[in-house]
């Protein structure tokens, strides 16, 4: 398992395992949750920043924030408080470099999650 984990690039293992409290088996099923979330309900996540921000985009950005915290994905984490601190500021529209910044980094987790998965 410890070399499950260590091929997760993509993420501070040592982050997830700490609010995992050290529990190895845990913290690879809130991965495996994580990576529910990413693919169903934050899959449409940079489309929808694309467009005029809804209290529901930014709940559900406030949402990846949080989870990707909890996980260790610290590029999705990143990138989801940027937007989330411009959505607060109440810009009106999201930079297109950073929607790149955050679908690259979901991307990325998931082809690694599908990997170790």
């Amino acid at each position: 398992m410890t070399l499950l984990l260590e091929s997760l690039q993509e993420f501070d293992i040592d982050t997830g395992l700490m609010y995992a409290d050290g529990d190895q088996e845990l913290y690879l099923e809130v991965l495996a949750m994580f990576h529910e979330q990413l693919v169903t309900e934050f899959a449409n996540l940079p489309q929808q920043l694309s467009a005029p921000i809804t209290d529901e985009t930014a709940r559900q950005v406030h949402t990846l924030k949080g989870s990707a915290s909890s996980v260790g994905a610290k590029q999705i984490e990143a990138a989801a408080n940027t937007i989330d601190q411009r959505i607060k500021e109440e810009a009106s529209a999201i930079d297109a470099t950073l929607l790149e910044k955050l679908n690259s980094a979901i991307i990325a987790a998931v082809q690694a999650l599908n990997r170790a998965l």
